[in-house]
């Protein structure tokens, strides 16, 4: 969303968990939702995300996975 683009964090989590709510299956969302759980030190949650996304087919998501969710 424009929102992650200029770092309104708080309103693009916003919008991600309405893009996931609608779409569950929406691996984007769940890979930019991660992005944003990780730079605020929520790793965890992150790593959630990012299985989602993964699992989902996301290949940036597996990668992210790979590196930072050991």
């Amino acid at each position: 969303t424009a929102k992650v683009l200029s770092l309104d964090t708080a309103g693009a989590m916003v919008d991600l968990n309405k893009c996931i709510e609608l779409d569950p299956n929406d691996a984007l969302a769940y890979l930019n939702r991660g992005g944003i759980k990780s730079d605020e030190k929520d790793q965890t949650g992150a790593c959630a995300d990012w299985t989602k996304s993964s699992a989902l087919g996301n290949k940036l998501a597996t990668d992210l996975l790979k590196e930072y969710c050991k």
